[in-house]
């Protein structure tokens, strides 16, 4: 799977839908893992830590707040041990989205933005 081809932007459809249905139904959060092997039953081989999974997930926030005014849906994924997102996910909120704060503020508001933004079904 490479950026952009035909594979990848299938595997990115499909995260999107499972991230989308999990914040409308406020089905979160989700380990990477757990991502990964709904996306396998899809016929999508992402692995957890893997680039590409790091690549989907910011395809995917950006996807659905191109403007950067809706919450980040990778905000729902977290690691197993931590219960938080990765170093990814921060790194993208500060340098694209623009967010502010240390680690748990980042992540304190955008939660607060997926209940605003998908959370209200």
């Amino acid at each position: 799977m490479k950026h952009g081809d035909a594979q990848y932007i299938a595997a990115r459809d499909a995260m999107a839908e499972i991230l989308l249905e999990r914040a409308r139904n406020r089905d979160w959060p989700i380990e990477y893992g757990k991502l990964s092997e709904l996306l396998a039953e899809l016929g999508h081989n992402v692995p957890a830590h893997s680039v590409e999974m790091d690549h989907l997930l910011a395809d995917v926030s950006r996807q659905e707040s191109s403007d950067g005014t809706k919450a980040m849906l990778s905000a729902m994924v977290v690691l197993k041990d931590k219960r938080a997102p990765g170093a990814g996910f921060y790194r993208l909120a500060r340098e694209e989205f623009g967010r502010k704060g240390d680690n748990v503020t980042v992540w304190g508001e955008e939660t607060k933005r997926l209940t605003r933004d998908f959370g209200q079904g």
